[in-house]
């Protein structure tokens, strides 16, 4: 079995190598993914909802360095009716992810020239006309690269107590040639505390976390890799980034970005109005440290795909087909772009958990946009509106509002969710919609509802701030969580399962985000965090040194 999974694999590689050789094309392109928490996301999302930037391009995130500076030349086209915050957030990042002042040879940054501009600007204040500084860079007719070197030192306001965290991040990323790019991303997290603290930590993800008692430190680590091939017919990618589909920035009940970057083989294409996505990665039937422990551990695969279609130039549609599968080597059916996923696990003997989604994003005019989500984990159209416990799924719909006339008022988000108990969840449990024991789609699970209010303000183009409120009621019990096993269920509540199940637990959450450009080097950012119920408080506040 490893012999004919090693043959596919090596099969497949050929063929993506058989299209580079062949098909060629000229494009320089970057399929590298933007962090999601990088502030251009809020500057792009703020023009898609203004009109300034097509739809097609908010539905399948992270943003790629390709997209961005295809998005931000665009926009340095129209600038003359952009506001003048903008037209300086559009140069500030047009400067960051600028290519066209990288050397023609390698400086080095121990070299005098170079020591001596990091001198200078270290100290300075933030330039919109400075050159964004890399550890490393260089180009020539076809090769463009660089490396990124960050540190950040933050308090953690944990367990009514605050620890200190040293985050270390190594960042080499370029392009080959005219079709190939790479990336590759490594993050060493240091914290001063006990390991059961870090699960309060807001970005881990259940990695492996050894603490180490002689200096008092949990340490995990986080990496991201990249490989991708562009040609005319599409994208084929090779990752290991976070995958988000659908159009809420945080809490998509498609896919969330949720979970540890999971590695996995992609294609896309878009021709005219329509975009083709298509994902098969492997999954943790775990948490990294409930790994560790084992000899042997089940197998886990994803395949998802989706289909968008630009109905206007204010209205998008799409459809995702997902499916979870393990205990066995990856199903070559589900390896197949296009293929109905539905017909193929009723025919592979319905033992992986299907899952489909329909979202839709409608500009209803400049400034106001509004998105739905229905997410069906399974559906019975005949008892659609009854208690019917199969009747797992999650539905979301929001609003994005954002003055076009007035640049001093703040973004506004408004975004309800309803996610009935059992959703995502699976008889087989290591077919659950989850990777390292978290839910790959929407953050709170199943057996919850939320609504969530949001203010995002750029008081300048260094400083952006963002508050929400989010109200949470959370069911408690068997179906309030993905990894449950819904044969475990209470039967006798199948005709009467409610949107709610068990003692309801009503939580209110206030944050205040900031994030503030000291200069090209240096940044401080925040998050402020209170729970009205529990009245217990959190957050962090960080230095970060980029390079």
């Amino acid at each position: 079995m490893k012999t004919n999974l090693l043959v596919t694999h090596r099969a497949i590689f050929g063929l993506i190598i058989f299209f580079y050789l062949i098909i060629p094309t000229k494009m320089n392109a970057q399929h590298v993914a933007i962090p999601p928490k990088h502030l251009v996301n809020k500057f792009v999302e703020r023009h898609i909802t203004l009109g300034t930037i097509s739809q097609s391009d908010g539905g399948v995130r992270p943003f790629t360095y390709t997209t961005i500076r295809k998005i931000l030349n665009n926009l340095f086209e129209k600038r003359t009716e952009l506001p003048v915050k903008d037209r300086e957030l559009l140069t500030r990042f047009r400067s960051e992810f600028s290519l066209n002042q990288f050397p023609r040879k390698i400086e080095f940054p121990w070299q005098k020239t170079e020591l001596k501009k990091l001198g200078s600007n270290l100290i300075s204040n933030y330039r919109l006309q400075d050159v964004e500084p890399h550890l490393l860079s260089f180009r020539d007719s076809t090769v463009y690269a660089w490396a990124d070197f960050s540190e950040t030192i933050r308090l953690e306001n944990l367990d009514k107590n605050v620890h200190r965290r040293y985050i270390d991040k190594v960042a080499i990323l370029g392009t080959i040639s005219d079709n190939l790019s790479f990336y590759v991303n490594f993050t060493m997290n240091r914290f001063v505390g006990d390991s059961n603290l870090v699960y309060q930590i807001e970005d881990f993800r259940n990695e492996d976390h050894p603490y180490f008692d002689t200096v008092n430190w949990t340490i995990w680590y986080q990496s991201e890799a990249a490989f991708n091939i562009s040609t005319k017919f599409g994208n084929f990618h090779f990752g290991k980034t976070p995958v988000i589909w659908g159009y809420s920035p945080e809490y998509s009940p498609i896919l969330s970005g949720n979970t540890q970057t999971f590695p996995y083989v992609s294609y896309s294409h878009k021709y005219r109005k329509i975009k083709f996505h298509y994902v098969h990665g492997t999954l943790l039937p775990y948490e990294s440290i409930t790994i560790h422990r084992f000899k042997r551990t089940s197998q886990k695969y994803i395949a998802a795909q989706r289909i968008e279609a630009e109905l206007s130039k204010n209205l998008m549609l799409s459809f995702n087909e997902m499916v979870i599968y393990g205990n066995r080597p990856f199903e070559l059916e589900y390896l197949i772009p296009v293929n109905f996923f539905w017909a193929a696990e009723h025919n592979l003997g319905d033992r992986d958990n299907l899952l489909m989604a329909l979202d839709v994003s409608w500009r209803i005019k400049k400034g106001l946009k509004w998105y739905n989500t229905l997410f069906w984990d399974e559906l019975a159209w005949e008892k659609i509106f009854s208690k019917w416990w199969g009747n797992k799924f999650v539905y979301q719909t929001g609003l994005h509002w954002v003055s076009k006339n007035n640049q001093f008022y703040p973004d506004l988000r408004i975004e309800a969710t309803v996610s009935r108990p059992w959703t995502y969840t699976h008889n087989i449990t290591v077919s659950s919609y989850t990777s390292a024991e978290r839910v790959l789609g929407f953050p709170l699970g199943p057996n919850a509802q939320s609504l969530l209010t949001q203010v995002g303000f750029w008081p300048s183009y260094r400083w952006y701030l963002n508050f929400s409120a989010l109200f949470i009621k959370k069911g408690t019990g068997l179906g309030s969580a993905a990894t449950d096993n819904y044969n475990d269920r209470n039967r006798d509540l199948d005709e009467n399962t409610l949107f709610l199940l068990g003692n309801i637990e009503n939580t209110v959450q206030l944050k205040m985000e900031s994030d503030f450009a000291i200069n090209r080097y240096f940044n401080i950012v925040g998050k402020i965090g209170y729970e009205l119920v529990n009245s217990t408080s959190s957050g962090h506040v960080g230095l970060n040194f980029d390079w």
